[in-house]
């Protein structure tokens, strides 16, 4: 009768921790990370005139005029719940450049229409957002004011050498 329990008994306690085993196995699947996440600097912007304003040119005509407005800069980071945008102007009063100012939003898609939906306490602003370039590039179309920016996602060295 032991041998016969045995042979009855040991499979089950097998197959049952075999069963546990790829049960803890399997995790949740992963989502894949937002396009959007990451560092990202200017490239241009159209205004609701259709007038493109390409930002490294406007600073190399500024730099050139006077070389303190080399401070001048306009950058974006998205995080997982945050989106920051930090302008850094020229102070037309001095030889120099104003204090950056920095928006933070917290950003969700819309499932329905696959907008982004920027907000700030109140204030919500909705982007159609397109990625080319192999992800690399990033326009934002203003769905209000018709503004388009276009991003180029900062890489850094090493991710460069990987590519």
């Amino acid at each position: 009768i032991k041998s016969i329990m045995k042979s009855i008994f040991y499979p089950k306690i097998f197959l049952l921790s075999l069963i546990g085993i790829l049960f803890l196995s399997c995790s949740k699947e992963e989502i894949p990370q937002d396009k959007l996440i990451g560092d990202w600097t200017v490239y241009s912007i159209t205004d609701e005139n259709n007038q493109t304003i390409v930002w490294n040119d406007l600073k190399a005509d500024l730099v050139e005029l006077i070389e303190e407005y080399s401070c001048l800069d306009f950058t974006a980071s998205a995080t997982a719940n945050l989106v920051s945008t930090t302008y850094t102007f020229i102070d037309s009063d001095s030889r120099g450049c104003l204090t950056p100012t920095i928006n933070v939003y917290t950003w969700e898609v819309d499932p329905e229409s696959g907008l982004y939906l920027f907000t700030q306490g109140n204030n919500i602003i909705n982007y159609r957002i397109s990625f080319s370039n192999a992800d690399n590039r990033m326009t934002w179309n203003d769905q209000t004011s018709g503004v388009i920016t276009i991003w180029d996602r900062v890489v850094s060295a090493t991710e460069e050498a990987t590519e």
